[in-house]
């Protein structure tokens, strides 16, 4: 605008000049042609080379302000590219809570428009295990997710989750519930306007005297007869397509067990199971202490280069005394949204990892050792969700597939219906192919089935329900807590990890492939933050 201004300016100025030059020379007297010239036609030739000049400006003026405006369009258009090349001023404000900003190239108030709303492309397919016939919702049994919510963050792209695995939409849940455990007004600002648009099938359950600390009495009121409930965490960032559907189909085909898990990636227990069957990869934190890629809306970790091996420190790992494992599982956090990056395909390198290295100090004290640490380091869940990114990328969720048929005798579900289901399903029936017996060992209560009668039989619920549901419930009533191992899941953090893990860029990975694989492109998800410093 600067250069315009001077433009303008200095066009003003000759306009002026032009004006008197012209009206000087009309009125010089007449006379007869001086230097083989007539005056009247020298005049003629001044006024119109004159014009000519000032119609010459004009149509360079429309010109260049139809460029400017053409770029503006393009800019509109395209600028998620362009954004990544351009610098970017944060506002003088501070960030606000750790860890909430964003590395997409979103502007200074934290616009931004997804690529897929812009291309209208039609997402890739994740590949599914379903029957050869497709997954068909059982008749007669009500299916009801609930939501444990407190989280806008990431109920924003979990919506698009939901979304897919509704009824309407040819999936399996009839109803969603958000329970409702926070007093937090932006959290509950949010979700009252997100149930509004969606008031068919969403439905807000206050908290009332569960609010604060416990969680036991928010099953109180989840005991429908022929409902199968579905519980599901707040931070829950990605749902395979077959999850539910094969979560449900398991809690028909074994009506033994009191509750039937999905296996969960960031999960103590399963997360060393997944690392003995090769879902885990040789990922580290990002050792530069700021970024070196622009911002982006990416999910792939192929995208990003391997792990600088300069930047590797010494690991003798034949010689676990002589690291120090508390700086590798609990390393330091370099810069807000920093990614992790691969080391190589090399499977030993797996062993100079945060997961590895936590394996390698458990030594001969079993993999339950571990699990303290697993549950506490926000660079060994940041390990795991990245092995998920590139498992996905790969299209490969069957390396989660550990586990086994089980037969399961002794007291039995009394539930007409879960009955009737099961013989009519009988054993060729989908569900249950590959199971793990937690054998009363603790487990997380993430992602979870259970039958509406068994809750009502339960009652009341303990205030530690992961306690009460994964053990105390179980060994009381001698019918086991059992992982479907089909049913994959990925969960962002524990309340340990939650700074860590925000620091990093999983948020805005998990609402990219979301956009990618998931949402429509009428449902896209943009950060709700400003973008991080250094992108």
């Amino acid at each position: 605008m600067g250069e315009l201004s001077a433009v303008r300016s200095s066009t003003n100025e000759y306009s002026g000049w032009d004006e008197e030059r012209t009206e000087f020379l009309r009125a010089q007297p007449k006379s007869t042609p001086k230097m083989g010239l007539d005056r009247e036609w020298w005049m003629r030739h001044i006024d119109r080379h004159l014009l000519m000049k000032k119609f010459d400006f004009r149509r360079l003026l429309i010109a260049f302000i139809a460029i400017v405006g053409l770029s503006i369009v393009v800019f509109e258009v395209t600028h998620h590219d362009l954004y990544r090349l351009a610098p970017f001023q944060r506002p003088s404000a501070d960030i606000g809570t750790p860890g909430q900003c964003t590395t997409w190239p979103v502007d200074r108030e934290g616009q931004y428009t997804p690529l897929r709303a812009l291309s209208n492309g039609t997402a890739p397919k994740l590949k599914s295990h379903a029957p050869k016939t497709g997954w068909k919702k059982p008749t007669g049994i009500r299916i009801v997710a609930l939501v444990f919510y407190g989280r806008k963050r990431t109920v924003d792209f979990l919506d698009c989750y939901l979304q897919q695995n509704l009824v309407t939409n040819g999936g399996y849940l009839d109803e969603i519930r958000f329970m409702v455990h926070t007093n937090k007004e932006e959290d509950l600002k949010y979700l009252e306007e997100l149930v509004a648009q969606r008031e068919e099938h969403y439905h807000i359950v206050q908290g009332g005297e569960c609010e604060g600390s416990s969680y036991g009495c928010i099953w109180d009121s989840v005991v429908e007869e022929n409902t199968i409930y579905v519980k599901i965490d707040d931070d829950i960032v990605f749902i395979h397509p077959d999850a539910i559907p094969q979560l449900v189909h398991t809690r028909i085909a074994t009506p033994h067990p009191f509750a039937v898990s999905a296996n969960l990636v960031n999960s103590p227990l399963t997360g060393y199971e997944h690392f003995h069957v090769g879902a885990i990869h040789a990922f580290r934190p990002d050792p530069r202490e700021k970024p070196s890629h622009f911002a982006a809306e990416s999910w792939r970790p192929s995208e990003k280069d391997l792990f600088p091996s300069s930047d590797l420190p010494e690991l003798n790992i034949s010689d676990v005394d002589s690291i120090d494992l508390d700086a590798e599982i609990f390393p330091n956090r370099s810069y807000y949204g920093h990614p992790f990056l691969l080391l190589s395909n090399d499977n030993f390198d797996l062993m100079k990892t945060p997961m590895g290295l936590n394996y390698l100090r458990g030594g001969d004290k079993g993999v339950e050792s571990m699990y303290e640490a697993a549950w506490k380091s926000w660079a060994i869940a940041s390990q795991q969700q990245y092995s998920l990114l590139k498992n996905l990328e790969d299209n490969a969720i069957s390396r989660y597939f550990f586990g086994s048929p089980m037969e399961f005798t002794g007291p039995k579900n009394t539930s007409t219906v879960a009955l009737k289901h099961y013989q009519a399903q009988g054993k060729n029936g989908p569900g249950a192919e590959q199971l793990y017996n937690t054998q009363y060992k603790r487990y997380n209560l993430n992602f979870v089935a259970l039958w509406g009668h068994d809750i009502k039989a339960a009652l009341p619920i303990a205030e530690d329900d992961e306690q009460d549901i994964t053990v105390t419930i179980p060994k009381r009533t001698r019918r086991p807590f059992v992982i479907d191992t089909r049913s994959v899941v990925g969960h962002l953090s524990f309340y340990p990890q939650h700074e860590g893990v925000r620091e990093t860029d999983l948020l805005d990975r998990w609402r990219a492939f979301a956009n990618d694989m998931i949402c429509s492109p009428r449902n896209q998800k943009t950060p709700f933050d400003v973008r991080c410093p250094g992108f």
